[in-house]
């Protein structure tokens, strides 16, 4: 298949995943509670295949084409990894694990804290949503759950300091990273690819903090709440809140980036990407800049979807250390004398050892 054709089946492919999304999302959100129990069990049934099945069909497709188009490109290694890994991801989280444990809604809880506190509210036998879900999962699927959220959250950050950021925004993500990687030859669906100014770079920059505090006030609440001590809110308001929060600044939003600008749109503001790029500066995440020689091409700040520009550092020698890296690796994959490398503390350790 030609390199364009495959841009073509590719651009199309996200275009019907986002009206599915819309479509499929907003019957379930929108009209799910309002109907009779046997309609709102049927749209409820719609939305679990569209988000286990139709999801992982999805990704396999759209893997598929994007590898095609890297085989017509002369790097693009660490794209390559994220392709594959993930695949691996959806197939674990949307097929293998759900199909184990007897629970299609399992996925619900590989969303890490801060980003929601949907393993908190479950974990908490005073809220309605722990009552519903005992109702219909009963005692032992809501121990799985539980256990599941847990180790899923243990696993990225123990990952992350491991890794860097890359691990979660370039492996695991099954929010917006997924997206970003196996279709990043198809942004923007409309238009041509457009570069942000300071300003927006500078709005970004406060909108993601706005936006990490009011995520970590629902993560304290709750956590709180867990505890046993009450604090001010109504509990039904604030689940509300997060559920308009998720469809409206996060998942629409993200959708929103796809069409107009890039595929890491939500990653400049992601409470979850905060918290972990914070993480990573423990881990000692950087893109080292010298290990041969910079010519000044320019390639790896055009690359970049997080607007960092690589070049002026690679210029000087200096290791890039921007809290918007999401370790995706662009830089490197187009980087002619391959003087850009991705390291962290223990990667650095590991290359020593081999």
């Amino acid at each position: 298949m030609k390199k364009e054709k495959a841009i073509y089946w590719l651009k199309f492919l996200l275009g019907f995943y986002i009206v599915s999304t819309i479509l499929v999302a907003g019957l379930n959100y929108g009209l799910g509670g309002m109907l009779a129990e046997e309609n709102a069990d049927l749209i409820n049934s719609i939305y679990l295949i569209f988000e286990n099945e139709f999801k992982i069909a999805i990704i396999i497709i759209g893997s598929l084409l994007s590898l095609q188009i890297i085989k017509k490109k002369k790097y693009h290694r660490l794209q390559k990894v994220s392709i594959i890994a993930f695949s691996i991801t959806a197939l674990l989280i949307h097929g293998i694990i759900p199909w184990l444990v007897g629970n299609r809604e399992l996925y619900y809880f590989f969303m890490p804290l801060p980003w929601s506190t949907t393993g908190l509210q479950l974990m908490n036998t005073s809220t309605v949503y722990f009552s519903e879900h005992v109702l219909s999962w009963g005692a032992g699927g809501v121990f799985a759950a539980v256990v599941f959220f847990l180790t899923s959250n243990i696993v990225v950050f123990i990952g992350t300091l491991i890794m860097g950021r890359r691990w979660q925004c370039s492996y695991l993500c099954m929010l917006n990273g997924f997206v970003s990687e196996i279709w990043s030859d198809a942004f923007p669906l409309i238009g041509k690819k457009k570069e942000l100014n300071e300003n927006w770079l500078k709005f970004f920059n406060i909108f993601r903090w706005i936006m990490f505090i009011v995520t970590m006030f629902f993560v304290i609440w709750w956590f709180f709440r867990l505890l046993g001590i009450s604090l001010y809110g109504n509990r039904d308001l604030l689940n509300e809140l997060e559920v308009i929060k998720y469809l409206s600044l996060e998942l629409l939003m993200a959708m929103f980036f796809w069409v107009v600008w890039t595929g890491r749109g939500y990653c400049y503001y992601c409470p979850l990407g905060t918290f972990l790029s914070l993480i990573s500066r423990l881990a000692g995440q950087k893109i080292k800049t010298d290990n041969t020689h910079c010519i000044q091409c320019n390639q790896c700040s055009k690359a970049c979807p997080m607007s960092i520009d690589v070049a002026s550092a690679a210029k000087e020698g200096k290791a890039v250390e921007n809290l918007r890296c999401v370790g995706c690796g662009h830089c490197i994959d187009v980087c002619p004398t391959q003087t850009l490398s991705y390291e962290t503390h223990f990667l650095s350790w590991w290359r020593e050892q081999t």
